[in-house]
């Protein structure tokens, strides 16, 4: 992603938890065999993880450029 951008995104889940996207400290919960959907606007430039937050497996890795 690009700064100045939209972060668009889409969690698909076979248990239930919360989805966490670091540095944007954003949190979507994901229920069993449903989805979460992220539309963040991309402010912070740099690297962060999205992570099953109870189970603490990361999921994604999202760059977002400098504008």
């Amino acid at each position: 992603f690009t700064k100045g951008d939209r972060i668009r995104f889409v969690v698909r889940s076979d248990v239930a938890d919360e989805v966490h996207l670091h540095g944007y400290d954003v949190t979507k919960t994901v229920p069993a065999g449903g989805e979460a959907t992220f539309d963040v606007p991309a402010t912070i430039d740099g690297v962060f993880e999205a992570e099953l937050h109870h189970s603490l497996v990361p999921i994604a890795e999202i760059t977002v450029q400098p504008g």
